[in-house]
């Protein structure tokens, strides 16, 4: 086997691992919302006045995305909508506070996971984490152009 087709199978490897150790860690408030719509209750926890322009700048996704995933979190009463006095027209996001549970877990979830992958790469000197940060820098950008070129 090509060392291309090793290194792609252990990429793989590592994504199904990362899945099956979120799923383990996972708080069962968790566990109907998917990545996108997790994220998403992350930016407007996080973003000052948070619309559907800004969530789509953070996410990298289109505006039409982040209007139909805000439509489910409405739905869901995780989020609501508001306007300031100021201006009527422009349409703003907040967390409910069922919203502010799964905002709150999901930042508990997310230290966990960064004090632990960090405790592993704490083994490895700078040289080598300098290599893979640009191989992921480098291939993220590929999987980018792959995505925008699909969505055209």
């Amino acid at each position: 086997m090509k060392e291309q087709e090793l290194l792609l199978k252990e990429i793989a490897l590592m994504l199904e691992r990362q899945d099956m150790l979120s799923q383990l860690t996972e708080n069962q408030c968790l566990d109907e919302y998917g990545y996108s719509e997790t994220h998403c209750i992350d930016f407007i926890g996080r973003l000052e006045l948070p619309n559907v322009t800004k969530v789509a700048e953070q996410m990298r996704m289109t505006r039409g995305a982040i209007s139909k995933m805000t439509k489910k979190l409405l739905a869901k009463g995780l989020i609501e909508k508001y306007t300031l006095e100021t201006n009527k027209k422009e349409i703003y996001f907040r967390l409910t506070e069922q919203g502010k549970v799964l905002f709150d877990e999901h930042a508990k979830r997310h230290q966990l996971w960064e004090k632990r992958d960090m405790e592993f790469l704490a083994r490895y000197p700078k040289e080598k984490i300098d290599t893979v940060y640009e191989f992921m820098q480098e291939f993220n950008d590929y999987l980018e152009a792959q995505i925008e070129s699909l969505a055209e």
